[in-house]
């Protein structure tokens, strides 16, 4: 047996033992559908790894030769539906630059109504990072909650929304109480705050802890702060475009999507979307993954992927 695996790398533990490439995802239980992980693996320790996007988009460049050519309602369609996890944000983004390029500033009578429904599709998004987290824990009760909350939020009214709160906060209660699941995340995946990578609810998590369950309570919390702000506004509304007219020009927009923000600039000729360049959380979130993997073992490293809440929609190329 010294013969045979003398030459093999040694791990921590001081065996010799092959180390193996394995892929997880693109559909992997408690990861979302998209995402490939790649682990080295030396027995269930992970020396290396890194993740990638399946589905990712790519942002039309302003170099000569990569000019398109696309009406804006066209342009708020494609942007909205190539992010299914967070169409809202990105439709409200869109609408934002188009706007700036047209010198609109923001109208009371919109604003309230947009600001309504991104609150609302944080909540449901949260939610379903919730429900993935349920799956990769083995918590069928969490799946199953969360779930079904989500999908009746997506699309209810400031009403519905009131009545749905004590479930709410009903469901942030039983996680506070429930066993073993702050052991469990507690000391996962550590993130530093001066980190530059960070947005959304990650960076404001790294001041908590920085690990899992931080960004656990980070989302809980940001569901109730959405909640409130959803009392104080208008009925939620899908974002529509304010008339531009036929303008020509650059514009430029940041929303707080539920990962972090984004941002989109874009350069208009008379009415029609020539080049645009999108930045988001999950382009640079990916980016953490190989630093959070390295030297845990394999189920810890898992964990730690998934308290990101990437979306592979959402990493541009």
């Amino acid at each position: 047996m010294i013969e045979v695996t003398k030459d093999l790398p040694r791990s921590a533990d001081g065996l010799q033992m092959d180390w193996l490439e394995v892929p997880f995802g693109p559909v992997f239980p408690g990861l979302p559908g998209g995402l490939k992980l790649t682990l080295t693996l030396d027995g269930d320790g992970v020396t290396e790894g890194q993740a990638m996007s399946l589905v990712g988009m790519s942002t039309a460049g302003e170099d000569e030769g990569m000019d398109m050519d696309m009406d804006v309602e066209t342009f708020l369609e494609h942007l909205s539906t190539a992010m299914p996890l967070a169409p809202v944000s990105y439709r409200l983004l869109a609408c934002l630059a188009i706007e700036r390029v047209a010198g609109l500033e923001d109208d009371p009578a919109t604003a309230g109504p947009r600001a309504a429904a991104l609150e609302r599709e944080r909540i449901a998004s949260h939610l379903g990072w919730l429900a993935q987290l349920g799956r990769q824990l083995g918590f069928a009760w969490l799946t199953e909650r969360a779930s079904t909350l989500q999908l009746e939020i997506q699309s209810a009214s400031r009403e519905r929304l009131t009545e749905l709160e004590p479930a709410l906060r009903a469901l942030a209660a039983r996680l506070g109480r429930t066993p073993l699941l702050e052991s469990r995340l507690r000391g996962i995946g550590m993130l530093p705050p001066d980190s530059t990578e960070l947005r959304g609810p990650i960076v404001r998590a790294a001041d908590e802890g920085g690990d899992a369950w931080a960004r656990l309570w980070q989302r809980l919390s940001e569901i109730s702060a959405s909640l409130d702000l959803i009392k104080e506004a208008e009925e939620p509304r899908l974002p529509a475009l304010r008339n531009i007219g036929h303008v020509s020009g650059t514009g430029e927009a940041t929303v707080d999507t539920p990962r972090g923000e984004a941002r989109l600039s874009l350069k208009l000729e008379r009415g029609q979307v020539k080049s645009y360049r999108l930045d988001t959380a999950c382009s640079h979130h990916i980016g953490l993954v190989a630093g959070l993997v390295e030297g845990r073992e394999l189920g810890d490293a898992l964990v730690a992927v998934g308290s990101l809440d990437l979306s592979p929609w959402e990493v541009i190329s």
